[in-house]
């Protein structure tokens, strides 16, 4: 088994990833662009639950130019990095087995979608070893013809909750 903090860039990995809305927005005051960019994050978070299609679910929720960057860090993953280190973690054995979300914003403007929130995860991983974090992200969603995509994703690691 490898060691835990071999995957902690990859443990990031959901933490650019909705399952549930929280208490900050109103169910009742988001917009039918807001529904349909929290149903695309909701996809792309289902993946790597417990029982999740795994990472080309995931790789389906990113558009082609996708780039995720950690604050502090001076690497830049494009999609096909950042898949192939999910479809690892993935195969490791490594779940999203809990996932806290409070949205702070989502705004539409035509075809972009700016997110900001903060998500808080527990991961489970092979022999039930587990890890959690905690980040803000900064993401840009994208309208395409197959629906919203996630375009770019900003995180600043909170430190472990």
């Amino acid at each position: 088994m490898r060691d835990v903090r071999a995957f902690a860039s990859l443990v990031i990995l959901c933490l650019i990833i909705l399952s549930q809305p929280s208490a900050a927005l109103s169910e009742e005051s988001w917009s039918k662009e807001q529904r349909q960019v929290l149903a695309a994050m909701q996809r792309l978070s289902a993946s790597t639950a417990p029982g999740g299609a795994g990472p080309d679910a995931y790789a389906a929720v990113l558009a082609d130019d996708f780039s995720r960057w950690t604050v502090g860090s001076d690497v830049i993953n494009d999609k096909k990095t950042w898949v192939e280190g999910i479809r690892e973690w993935f195969d490791d054995g490594w779940r999203v087995s809990d996932r806290k979300i409070r949205n702070l914003e989502i705004q539409v403007r035509n075809d972009q979608a700016f997110v900001r929130r903060i998500v808080t995860e527990t991961y489970l991983g092979p022999d039930k070893a587990t890890s959690s974090s905690s980040a803000a992200l900064a993401e840009v969603w994208v309208r395409r013809a197959d629906g919203w995509l996630l375009l770019r994703a900003d995180v600043h690691p909170m430190g472990n909750p």
